[in-house]
């Protein structure tokens, strides 16, 4: 048997593999299934690390210290189907499901290593034994493959792109009897370019399958050889944090007589956690190579790395800003507004980020808020205290209110229904009884009285027609000559308004404090009538001089001898809290010091009572 023509290439994608009954190269040094050669069926390889793509590298690689591990189930139909002068035969494999663990960890930031171990955990295909071929294990191990791969530029180090080089080994180990294991270790070298704008990612990559050649034919004729190939991919995916997308191209340029191949995967990328990520991957194969099917879906989870690790140095919106310091890495905006873009919805010339009102055009010295004036004073609400209220702007904003219209505010005025004046803080002057004495200070408020008797009326106690406040011997008849006291008991003391007048002066000795003797009898009737009138609260007693001498001296010396009169009267029985001792010296004279006469008159003690009116001077 033998072919006549190479089948037509299958529009359907999926891989055809020459029918012979007596295939070359047959014989193999393990068992392989019987009218097949010893090659690695299996063409799929994955990216460990998942930066940018799921299936190709794109130049990035883990920060240093990452890892990410990941286990993904995959489903083939039709890598291998048989032909012979054109017709289809059946599928040497027609259904295959295979399990892949992946890991890749960052020893370095400039480092990556990286294993791929596949495990084919079932497949299937037509009876083929009439034609000599029998059908392949169920399962097995497939070629484990080990990488390493330099980063030699990193846009998180300023550069502009990321370049990388890997250098893959796959491992002849696997399973022979699943069509899973090459006759000698396979290489695959490769060069990866990638870039970040903004929310996209884009990135090609070129490499090399370097493995051992496998003839499959009849009749001397090769129909399909396996062997090295030129392999070509290109991906462009989304970024960020949530549902991601990417779509996969990638083909191969065979470099030995066997058909190119070309896939295109369509993928997703779900974060389920901070580290655990869920993914899927599927899609369609054009051309007739061996392991190319006509389509493939795969489903996986992967823990670690991922595209949120190490972002900081991106710039994933293209604004010129890195993501560390754009305060919105989603959306493109000038530096001078941390990479946000500018929006004024209220027109104000405030971006609405830092517009306190965006909705409200405002002052950019006010946060972009407008000035509110309620009340229309001229002070913005923030600062009124009254704002629905004009006032003046001493009282922050709050009216002046003077109720009862007396000049004085009510918050300072103590009777704001009632109009008084300023020196009674507000409160008007009640005199109920009319007799000049405000209410306060009469001890007689219902009935008219004198000032000096803090406005009670007179009284004529014995009769004489002297009144009380005046009569010197209130309960003792008398005639009005002699200060209301009987004739023969002479009165050297007469009450008069405000003071008590006497008729001689009081001696003392000279240039001294000591009363003479003869002063007693005189400073007796004045500590009498003080006990006879306690109606006088309080009286001054006065000391004076004349102009000769010092006058600071003559000053302590009026006191010294008003303080003698003072203890004198108290030694009477007068109460010492009635009595207060003052010294003017040559202050207040009442005479002329250019006259003896005058001078004598200067030098006095003066009894002052102290009234209402004399209390408010």
């Amino acid at each position: 048997m033998s072919y006549t023509k190479r089948p037509p290439k299958r529009l359907a994608g999926y891989a055809r593999l020459s029918a012979v009954a007596t295939l070359l190269l047959a014989s193999a040094a393990l068992a392989q299934p019987a009218g097949l050669p010893q090659f690695e069926l299996e063409r799929l390889e994955l990216n460990p690390n998942g930066r940018g793509s799921l299936l190709m590298g794109t130049g990035e690689l883990l920060p240093k210290g990452g890892f990410r591990l990941s286990l993904a189930g995959q489903y083939e139909n039709d890598p291998l189907v048989m032909y012979r002068d054109g017709n289809r035969l059946g599928s040497v494999v027609a259904d295959r499901v295979t399990a892949h663990l992946l890991a890749a960890w960052a020893p370095m930031e400039w480092l990556e290593l990286g294993v791929q171990l596949p495990l084919v955990a079932w497949q299937s295909g037509d009876d083929l034994s009439a034609q000599g071929v029998a059908a392949p294990a169920s399962t097995g191990l497939s070629t484990p493959t080990a990488h390493v791969r330099l980063g030699l530029l990193a846009q998180r180090r300023e550069a502009p792109v990321d370049l990388a080089l890997e250098l893959g080994v796959g491992l002849p180990v696997g399973s022979v009897d699943t069509l899973s294991r090459d006759g000698i270790v396979r290489l695959s070298p490769k060069v990866m370019v990638g870039r970040s704008f903004g929310l996209l990612r884009a990135g090609v990559e070129a490499g090399a399958l370097i493995r051992p050649a496998v003839v499959l034919g009849d009749s001397g004729e090769v129909q399909d050889e396996l062997g090295n190939e030129v392999r070509l991919g290109a991906v462009l995916a989304t970024t960020g944090p949530g549902l991601r997308g990417e779509l996969n191209v990638r083909g191969t340029v065979p470099l030995t007589q066997q058909p190119a191949s070309l896939e295109l995967l369509a993928g997703l990328r779900l974060p389920v956690s901070d580290s655990l990520e869920a993914y899927a991957l599927g899609g369609p194969g054009f051309g007739s190579a061996p392991g190319t099917p006509s389509f493939r879906v795969l489903l996986g989870l992967a823990m670690g790395g991922g595209e949120r690790v190490d972002t900081s140095l991106r710039d994933d919106d293209g604004d010129g800003v890195k993501n560390s310091v754009d305060a919105c890495p989603a959306e493109a905006g000038p530096a001078e507004h941390q990479g946000c873009p500018v929006k004024d919805t209220d027109g104000d010339g405030v971006a609405d980020r830092l517009d306190s009102c965006p909705t409200e055009a405002g002052l950019a010295e006010r946060q972009g808020c407008p000035v509110r004036d309620a009340d229309q004073d001229g002070i913005e609400d923030a600062e009124d205290s009254c704002p629905t209220e004009a006032g003046p702007a001493e009282r922050k904003g709050c009216p002046v209110k003077d109720a009862d219209q007396d000049g004085i505010e009510d918050a300072a005025d103590k009777c704001p229904t009632e109009a008084g004046p300023a020196e009674r803080q507000g409160c008007p002057v009640r005199d109920a009884d009319k007799d000049g004495v405000v209410d306060e200070r009469d001890a007689c408020p219902a009935e008219a009285g004198l000032t000096e008797l803090r406005g009670c009326p007179a009284k004529d106690t014995d009769g004489d027609t002297v009144s009380d406040h005046l009569d010197n011997c209130p309960a003792e008849k008398g005639v009005v000559t002699n200060a209301g006291c009987p004739a023969q008991q002479k009165q050297m003391v007469a009450i008069q308004t405000g003071k008590l007048e006497i008729k001689e002066q009081v001696f003392f000795a000279t240039g001294k404090a000591i009363i003479q003797k003869r002063s007693f009898k005189m400073l007796d009737q004045v500590a009498k009538i003080l006990q006879q009138h306690p109606e006088v609260d309080k009286m001054v007693i006065e000391g004076h001089t004349d102009d000769r001498g010092n006058a600071e001296a003559n000053r302590k010396l009026s006191l010294a001898r008003a303080e003698a009169v003072k203890g004198y009267l108290v030694s009477k029985g007068v109460e010492p809290s009635r009595l207060e001792a003052k010294g003017y010296g040559p202050d207040r004279p009442i005479a002329s010091n250019k006259t003896e006469k005058g001078r004598a008159v200067n030098r006095r003690v003066e009894f002052i009572i102290v009234t209402p009116e004399r209390e408010l001077q």
